[in-house]
């Protein structure tokens, strides 16, 4: 198949998805706003670089329509609603999926009237929406989805490309150093300064750990303040954005992943421990209760309350059931979350809208 992606360039996850559907042999052409080194596969920057980023994209309109004149695809593909999926209805594509991303309907398309309008417009012309959790297929109907046109499923983790974490022992009389592993954003919406205050409780109380904390963005230097505030500075690595091998040696060498998101969809992050086999600790939110069930395939603590989770982490240290929990969360990803299975998917439902776009 011909497939024109229209999607920001710069993001692992255009890279990721666009280079797997190359390698199974379609041509591709992604259109993107933005200037990005490698993206795997041909790409075009369209737009002006205006600093308002509505401008950004409303400038591209007519250059996505003249690249789909003369591309000519089989099908489109449009990730994240608000901007590229916007600019696929708007240039009239079709047939077109879209990928919702989870922000952009639970929390973009809330900001306004204008928002919502904005969500409602793009989900009513799409030929097919695809989002990765429950939670995220109630807003699109919620918004004006059409139900018949809403697939769900995870995007998928590459399970077999994480090896096991190291072998976990329940800490004796506090005598074990816990390993835990933050790969968040240290943006608002994942509340890092909770996980440092609870940092904090935990180094109060005497329980010994390693925090990693691997994720950029604007909160970083508060929490740097915060780590220093709570004297945990000698407990805790800031080390920004990581790439893949780096992250790979951090699951391996973590008990516990962390994440403290007040909203989500399903988290790649989140699957991508459970792959690894890290026991994992995250909010109580509906994304994240799709995929840990609390004292059995994790620990759920209520959103944005540090005491919770510190006697979490505190407890799981010391669960003996906490080796089982982590093989329920490997499996599970195994058994729902496979990229494989979700790109073969992906694949067959590309071509019934290539089909459905030739008939018409």
């Amino acid at each position: 198949m011909r497939i024109l992606l229209l999607a920001h360039g710069p993001s692992v996850h255009t890279r990721r998805w666009a280079s797997a559907l190359r390698e199974r042999g379609h041509d591709m052409l992604l259109l993107t706003a933005h200037e990005c080194a490698d993206p795997g596969i041909p790409a075009r920057v369209v737009g002006s670089p205006w600093p308002v980023k509505a401008l950004r994209y409303w400038s591209a309109l007519g250059a996505v329509r003249r690249e789909m004149r003369a591309f000519r695809p089989d099908v489109t593909v449009a990730h994240f609603l608000p901007n590229y999926g916007f600019l696929a209805a708007l240039a009239q594509a079709h047939p077109w999926l879209l990928v919702c991303w989870g922000s952009d309907l639970l929390t973009n398309a809330r900001l306004s009237p204008l928002h919502r309008a904005r969500a409602r417009y793009v989900l009513r012309r799409a030929g097919l929406i695809h989002v990765d959790a429950a939670v995220l297929a109630e807003a699109a109907v919620a918004l004006g989805a059409p139900p018949a046109r809403v697939w769900t499923r995870p995007w998928g983790v590459d399970a077999g490309a994480f090896g096991p974490a190291g072998e976990f022992r329940a800490a004796r009389n506090g005598a074990r150093t816990i390993r835990l592993l933050w790969t968040r954003q240290l943006e608002p919406v994942y509340d890092p300064e909770t996980f440092v205050r609870a940092l904090g409780i935990l180094k109060r109380r005497g329980l010994p750990f390693h925090a990693t904390m691997a994720g950029e963005g604007s909160l970083r230097a508060s929490v740097e303040a915060r780590i220093r505030a709570e004297d945990v500075a000698r407990h805790v690595v800031l080390e920004g954005f990581v790439g893949p091998d780096r992250l790979r040696a951090l699951h391996r060498e973590g008990d516990f992943y962390v994440s403290l998101a007040r909203s989500d969809s399903t988290s790649q992050s989140l699957l991508e421990a459970m792959a690894a086999g890290l026991l994992p600790i995250v909010s109580d939110i509906a994304g994240n209760r799709e995929w840990v069930t609390h004292r059995r395939v994790g620990y759920l603590v209520p959103v944005g309350d540090p005491e919770a989770l510190a006697c979490a982490i505190a407890e799981a240290s010391r669960d003996p059931e906490a080796v089982t929990y982590r093989a329920r969360a490997r499996a599970a990803v195994s058994a729902r979350a496979r990229f494989a299975d979700t790109l073969e998917q992906l694949e067959a439902k590309l071509a019934a809208l290539a089909r459905s776009g030739s008939a018409r």
